[in-house]
């Protein structure tokens, strides 16, 4: 699973924000909860206490679907094997209802339905095999849950898809949903005729039934969990291709359809399938490869057995730049890798989703890297998905990447950085300290013993340790199961300009235990003009400080981590660092000047480099880079993205009149050189809408929306530059936000231009954004009501677009509003998403120290709300305390 993610703190980094606090565990001498403790979780007692009562699991299930009902219903016969009969058993149902409900032939109690279950009763089970059916109905969901179901405003038609990780399939079916407990699924759908249904399976047939609905049979699948089974249904365009004997399709709505790069989609999917057979030596077993945009999903991408789901997010309206390709194809790989690593071998409990997610990311940049002409994914990957995890590693939330789960909760609290970010990084770097061909053996070995069944991480590393003499059990013990990162430092010294040895030095914060891992140092030299490398010498730490000997010619720079292999900070040596101030466009290598810059920006938020030093290394360097990864870097220290609060703009102290002036002194000249730069582009090029999209978003000048309302009314930004209808709305949206005249007239006009759900959402968002008390008011009052009149997309557009930063001022006027919110939904059983939303784009923060204390004191004192939300309320603390103390350091 790819998520959608929010960026906090490092330029563009790919982390998504949840929490891991204990939930509540169920007692051990109880497979099934008592009704005061009915809660929508499932604990890891109660799970491995099912699963061994249980064997055998099949489903045979019926469902009919239409265009104008709220809801669905189904029928579900289960058939299992059930050990002991003393004891009742708990069946999944997340709030349907139950109509019917036989257990063995016999008519049961509907009163075994309980809000989150069905509790079969002992005396209806037996020792063997046993057969329960069924009959139920379902609300859809709105929130991505479920089955979730959306109309399309534009045709009037209805689209549904389904998302079930983590404990979402008893949203829409009855059933044992945890991953051990493998099964195999015949599904019968009724559905309009004109819909397209798909599932795990091809369809064995497809028949006309009553007066304009046909019947989709679809066959039995291979043994798999059920969050991975899947339904998605509606009036969806197909596209087909081959990749040899795997039919390959892909579905979108009509209304984008045309916007759906189909021809390249296909290329990347048949390169990456072709990788990942040969990689894993085991061929795609599954019978066709199916992959659908859906609409208002509430991640980024699913790994549904054959039938892949992606955000419309990935669809863009406008001419798509080498970094939205770069990015929606390492998405489509990511979830392609799961077809092996989550879905052939699938995790026993969520306590092993690291590596499900974390290898499906570690491969998709691999994959992408080795199959496609994406060579730059390894400087992508750290300058996104690697920061990312060592910014989340740095919190008080980070947890082991191997850490206990206690419930499905638990689970959910895991989609992290960690998960995702620090496990493929620690991937990467077990790679090279293995050897690539050690590893690469020990991961065919693991997929052949383990296919179609529940590994652990002992699975795993047995695999790989049967490749190599170096000890992983210390290996795993001291990178899975401790937090924090380390941070190496370079100690060296010329004399007679030779350079004799290096002294590597590595230190961590959390007094974690020695973690040993491979590395390459750099010797650098100038090199016609350009800081190049004369040399890398490999080295395997095996203690903290580790001497390499020379001799070598003295170099000007030295970089611990050449070439980004192990898991560790930097901390550049004096001498190096004095180079990198005055010549960080000099680095000829576009990995290392990347993790430089990362340096650099790292040295301001620990408070080693006052924010003043990096605005004069921006004014000296900046100007003169080109490389696009970096500029994103670059642009997000300085702006942030989608209203983040740790920038240059957030740190700049400005309790005096003078730092203010100075702020906005340094806002203009920024745009100036945005516009130069957008000016001087080429026609056409993705420099040429960089430089644009950075303008509009930072843009808050009266010069600069100036310039911005210049080009809402007209046709064109620049030559064979057209402004398309989302930059159009990007426009809007700054407009509005800054109060422009004629920023209503805009927006209004848009409205009748682009009235699809995505015009929708543009609108609900400049609504919010207005700076004025009676916009706030309105959206405040939507949480006041007893259920949201929004989907958690419409949902998102408003909360995310309330209280830009600028606007602190006007938020302070609401925060008892929001706290008084939290309090009363931040234990929301069930609902996590809409209050972790919530906590995330409201919190009533401002970088200042009375305010923070309040945060602090009300988190104390709430123990009992959502893993979610007490992280998304625990991090946006440190990271305004971070504020705090970097204002403090930085006299401007």
């Amino acid at each position: 699973m790819m998520k959608i993610t929010r960026q906090l703190s490092l330029s563009f980094a790919l982390t998504l924000i949840f929490s891991l606090t204990a939930c509540r565990t169920a007692s051990k001498n109880s497979a099934v909860d008592s009704p005061d403790s009915a809660s929508a979780d499932l604990s890891w007692t109660e799970a491995r206490s099912r699963k061994a009562r249980l064997d055998n699991v099949r489903y045979d299930l019926a469902v009919q679907l239409n265009a104008t009902d709220t809801f669905f219903t189904g029928q579900s016969t289960i058939t299992f094997d059930l050990k002991d009969a003393g004891d009742p058993l708990r069946i999944d149902f997340f709030e349907g209802e139950v109509t019917a409900l036989k257990v063995n032939g016999q008519p049961a109690d509907l009163k075994a339905k309980k809000k989150y279950w069905i509790e079969l009763p002992a005396a209806s089970l037996k020792a063997g095999a046993n057969v329960v059916s069924i009959d139920y109905r379902h609300e859809y969901s709105t929130q991505g849950q479920g089955l979730h179901r959306f109309l399309d405003i534009e045709t009037n038609e209805i689209f549904l898809y389904s998302q079930f990780e983590t404990f979402d399939a008893n949203r829409f079916m009855p059933c044992f949903d945890q991953p051990d407990l493998r099964s195999s699924f015949t599904l019968t759908v009724r559905a309009p005729s004109a819909w397209q249904v798909i599932t795990t399976m091809q369809e064995s047939s497809v028949k006309s039934g009553p007066p304009g609905t046909k019947t989709w049979k679809f066959p039995a699948t291979p043994r798999i969990a059920t969050y991975l089974f899947s339904l998605h249904a509606g009036p969806y365009v197909v596209w087909k291709d081959r990749f040899e004997d795997i039919p390959l399709r892909l579905f979108a709505r009509p209304s984008l359809a045309k916007y759906v790069q189909k021809d390249e989609w296909f290329k990347i999917t048949k390169q990456g399938l072709a990788f990942f057979n040969g990689y894993f030596a085991y061929k795609y077993p599954f019978k066709k490869y199916d992959q659908l945009f859906v609409p208002e999903f509430n991640a980024g991408a699913m790994e549904n057995v054959a039938a892949v789901t992606f955000s419309e997010n990935y669809l863009s309206r406008s001419a798509l730049t080498r970094q939205q390709k770069r990015r929606q194809y390492n998405t489509l790989l990511h979830e392609m890798a799961h077809m092996w690593f989550g879905d052939i071998v699938t995790m026993q409990w969520w306590n092993n989703l690291w590596l499900n997610e974390s290898f499906a990311t570690y491969m998709a940049n691999l994959a992408q890297f080795e199959a496609t002409d994406y060579k730059e994914i390894w400087q992508t990957f750290f300058a996104g998905t690697k920061t990312g995890a060592y910014w989340e590693d740095s919190l008080s939330t980070t947890h082991p990447i191997e850490a206990p789960v206690n419930s499905v909760k638990d689970a959910f609290a895991t989609f992290d950085g960690i998960t995702y970010g620090k496990g493929a990084s620690v991937l990467k770097q077990l790679r090279a300290y293995v050897s690539p061909a050690s590893f690469d053996k020990g991961i065919q070995t693991y997929m052949a013993d383990n296919a179609f069944k529940n590994a652990e991480l002992k699975d795993f590393i047995a695999a790989i340790q049967g490749q190599t003499k170096a000890d992983l059990g210390v290996w795993s013990e001291r990178w899975l199961k401790q937090t924090g990162s380390d941070k190496v430092a370079a100690t060296w010294n010329c004399e007679g300009g030779r350079l004799q040895q290096i002294r590597l030095t590595t230190t961590n914060k959390n007094g974690a235990k020695f973690r040993p891992q491979t590395m390459q140092v750099g010797l650098f030299n100038v090199q016609d003009g350009k800081l190049a490398l004369d040399r890398s010498v490999r080295v395997t730490l095996n203690q903290p400080s580790e001497t390499i000997q020379g001799p070598w010619a003295c170099p000007q720079f030295v970089y611990p981590n050449y070439g980004d292999d192990a898991y560790t900070g930097v901390a550049l040596d004096p001498k190096s660092l004095d180079y990198a101030k005055n010549n960080l466009s000099r680095i000829a290598d576009p990995l290392l000047r990347t993790m430089v810059w990362h340096d650099v920006w790292q040295m301001v938020r620990d408070t080693d480099l006052p924010l003043k030093e990096y605005v004069q290394i921006l004014e000296r360097q900046f100007g003169e880079e080109t490389d696009e990864v970096i500029l994103n870097q670059i642009t997000g220290t300085l702006f942030g993205r989608g209203g983040e609060n740790a920038t240059v703009l957030q740190y700049w102290p400005v309790a005096t009149s003078e730092n203010r002036i100075a702020r906005t002194e340094f806002i203009g000249k920024i745009e100036d050189q945005y516009l130069r730069r957008l000016n001087a582009a080429k026609p056409g090029t993705d420099s040429q809408k960089f430089w644009f999209d950075n303008y509009v978003e930072i843009g808050r000048t009266p010069k600069a929306l100036a310039q911005m309302d210049k080009w809402a009314h007209s046709a064109k930004i620049a030559p064979g530059f057209p402004l398309d209808i989302d930059r159009h709305w990007d426009l809007a949206f700054q407009l509005a936000r800054y109060q422009h005249p004629g920023a209503d007239q805009l927006a209004a006009d848009l409205k009748k231009k682009d009235p699809s759900n995505r015009g929708k959402n543009n609108m609900l968002a400049i609504e919010a954004v207005r700076p004025e008390q009676s916009a706030k008011q309105k959206n405040i009052d939507l949480l006041k009501m007893p259920k949201l009149p929004l989907s958690l997309a419409e949902a998102r557009s408003v909360l995310g677009a309330l209280f830009p930063p600028e606007q602190n001022e006007l938020k302070k006027r609401f925060n008892a509003d929001i706290y008084t919110y939290l309090e009363k939904n931040g234990a929301a059983d069930g609902e996590e998403r809409l209050v972790n939303t919530v906590a995330w784009s409201l919190n009533p923060l401002n970088c200042e120290a009375g305010e923070s204390a309040r945060m602090k004191s009300f988190i104390a004192g709430h123990g009992d709300f959502a893993p979610t939300v007490r992280k998304a309320l625990k991090v946006t603390l440190e990271e305004d305390e971070r504020c705090q103390r970097v204002r403090a350091k930085s006299a401007l």
